[in-house]
């Protein structure tokens, strides 16, 4: 089956345009901010705070972050597996965003200290009474919401409807 290149281009124009925002905005509050009082951007309620997160989402499992940067390994190697068979735009955006923002942890996993596969993620994105998150954590975020709004219209990834899986056109 050939590459549907319109998905395709979905998928990594999504994917490169989240991992470079997340990339560039976290070596600009590194840069600027880390290890100075928080930013308020509106009043108490949004402000640029760096900190390190090793775990997962709201600080889980920080002693696990080997187990995680191998968990995004294989979620990047899973979402590019499905590029062939990909038939729908918005899976092509959804997954794009979900590569996004397991690329873009996954760079601070590898390249941050303490070290090679065990570095901490940079979290600057601070909301009152919420965790801190980066670009790469609103990319996944949003890219899970659209899989799930997908799936509850039906629309499939391969551009067949589940009911129609291996019957042959009339």
């Amino acid at each position: 089956m050939p590459v549907d290149t319109r998905c395709a281009a979905v998928l990594a124009g999504t994917a490169l345009l989240g991992i470079g925002l997340d990339q560039a905005t976290k070596a600009i509050v590194v840069a600027t901010v880390e290890g100075k009082p928080p930013i308020p951007l509106i009043g108490h309620v949004l402000t640029v705070h760096v900190s390190r997160n090793s775990g997962a989402a709201f600080s889980f499992a920080p002693a696990e972050t080997v187990l995680f940067t191998c968990l995004a390994v294989a979620m990047a190697v899973l979402i590019v597996t499905k590029v062939p068979r990909l038939r729908s735009a918005g899976w092509a955006a959804a997954l794009g965003l979900l590569l996004a923002g397991a690329v873009g942890n996954l760079c601070d996993r590898l390249m941050r200290a303490p070290g090679f596969g065990r570095g901490a993620v940079v979290d600057f994105i601070d909301l009152q009474h919420f965790a801190d998150f980066n670009i790469a954590d609103s990319c996944l975020t949003c890219g899970a919401v659209l899989a799930v709004l997908l799936s509850l219209r039906g629309i499939p990834m391969t551009g067949q409807s589940p009911g129609h899986a291996g019957r042959r056109p009339g």
